[in-house]
């Protein structure tokens, strides 16, 4: 009887060590990921434009204001797209968008961590980019523009028409934001090519496209004709942190 109540507290001892050595060893790679992120994020901030506004490559994000800014200019007006904005990184995918921006997705994927490192690390690390269907989106997406001597500004959303009205568009769905298991090819250090010839390149597509499909099965979305500015219209882009109470998160 001894023996087995000695063997009993000898496994609750081991389980109570494993437990521990598994919350000890996920928090301490989470404090490192974020050390991680904030060292890349302060090693390429070029500079510190005003009190708390930096600007990485072509992107400035204001920390007072939770927003980001970059600029585009209008590609195509009608017909059907993969994504609403292209950012520099998958060529293949720049000619299905509907504003071509010339700032880089590396330099984004930094500035999202930096605006918010927690909704950065949701989507790319702990979702690896690959559900980009969740209950709520904690960034907002705005385009504005000059047209006719007036500045417009509304919801990117309001650009787009989708079948599935009843799903909710979120930033990952008008903004490619990358994904890990591709990103270093299509991000690295090399000019950025089409890779079409690539043999990784089959692979890259057809995993994407289907990472691309929303919960309705639909992928992509019309151009709203009515509310598209003209072609070549320059476009100043804001991704602008939304503040949900802590009980609608």
């Amino acid at each position: 009887m001894k023996k087995e109540i000695k063997s009993i507290l000898v496994i609750l001892l081991l389980l109570i060590m494993g437990t521990i050595s598994v919350i000890y060893y996920n928090l301490y790679t989470q404090n490192n990921k974020i050390k991680k992120i904030k060292t890349t994020i302060s090693e390429i901030i070029q500079e510190e434009t005003e009190e708390n506004t930096y600007r990485i490559g072509n992107i400035v994000i204001d920390k007072n204001k939770e927003e980001i800014y970059f600029t585009g200019r209008v590609a195509k007006i009608k017909g059907w797209v993969q994504f609403l904005i292209y950012v520099d990184g998958y060529k293949w995918l720049e000619g299905e968008a509907t504003i071509i921006s010339n700032a880089r997705l590396k330099d984004l994927q930094l500035s999202l961590a930096f605006l918010d490192w927690k909704y950065w690390d949701e989507f790319y690390y702990m979702k690896r980019g690959e559900e980009i269907d969740f209950e709520n989106d904690e960034m907002e997406l705005l385009l504005h523009w000059k047209e006719d001597n007036k500045f417009k500004i509304i919801r990117a959303s309001e650009t787009i028409i989708i079948k599935d009205t009843k799903g909710l568009i979120k930033l990952p769905h008008l903004i490619f934001l990358g994904n890990p298991l591709f990103d270093q090819i299509a991000l690295g250090n090399e000019p950025a090519s089409n890779c079409q010839g690539c043999p990784f390149f089959p692979i890259e597509e057809k995993t994407l496209r289907q990472l691309f499909k929303r919960k309705s099965g639909e992928s992509g979305y019309e151009i709203n004709t009515e509310v598209m500015p003209p072609l070549n219209t320059k476009i100043n882009i804001i991704i602008k942190k939304l503040n949900f109470p802590k009980d609608q998160k």
